[in-house]
């Protein structure tokens, strides 16, 4: 009974700790490309537009399908990616934000893109935006290689509860090309290091052995 014990209390552990690593932004992966998803973020562009204008977001499997000049590539994970036409229309430069009512503790953030055309790479950066102040949650400069997802992180620090959007922005203003996808967009709770589930596993064990000894 005592072993029992201690096996339910492994594996409510462990069930803890995966849970804190769930995706909390919504259809981060762009796999629900109805209505309901595009109505999860929200966008400077224009949202399932015409991808030869500029300033325009579409939720799609290869870009190619959508620009004949466009490489012709998937989505670094599942089926759809946002595809971007990145030549800007006046001083915009909001690709994509999310709003997240975040409680204290430390959050992972990733996101992956990828240049659609080789002609003026987009700067694509993220941050967090808090109370009117940007905080940087990481960023890349894109290459002219098209269909090569570069993946960028960063870590989100939060002492109080707060409401954060979430952005990732396009600084490059070129109309001619700045072409580009974005897929893969996610934020954890930060999950323990793998330190911390070996002192659990130790601390599990010396509870396995103490229940055994009082058997005995």
């Amino acid at each position: 009974m005592k072993q029992l014990k201690v096996l339910l209390l492994a594996a409510t552990a462990f069930a803890s700790f995966s849970a804190g690593a769930a995706n909390l932004i919504t259809n981060g992966g762009f796999e629900d490309g109805s209505s309901t998803g595009y109505a999860s973020f929200s966008s400077d562009y224009a949202k399932a537009g015409n991808l030869y204008d500029p300033s325009i977001v579409t939720i799609g499997s290869n870009p190619n399908s959508f620009h004949s000049a466009w490489g012709s590539f998937g989505a670094l994970e599942g089926s759809n990616m946002l595809i971007v036409n990145g030549g800007i229309v006046g001083a915009q430069n909001l690709v994509w934000s999310q709003t997240l009512n975040l409680a204290a503790g430390s959050y992972d953030f990733s996101a992956a893109a990828a240049s659609s055309y080789g002609s003026n790479p987009s700067n694509v950066i993220a941050v967090a935006t808090i109370g009117g102040t940007d905080y940087a949650l990481g960023g890349v400069q894109l290459g002219s290689t098209v269909g090569q997802w570069d993946t960028f992180s960063g870590v989100l620090n939060l002492q109080s509860a707060a409401s954060v959007q979430i952005k990732l922005l396009n600084l490059t203003t070129d109309y001619h090309g700045n072409d580009f996808a974005v897929d893969r967009i996610s934020l954890t709770s930060a999950v323990p290091e793998p330190t911390t589930y070996a002192m659990l596993l130790a601390g599990l064990g010396m509870l396995g052995f103490a229940a055994r000894r009082r058997r005995n």
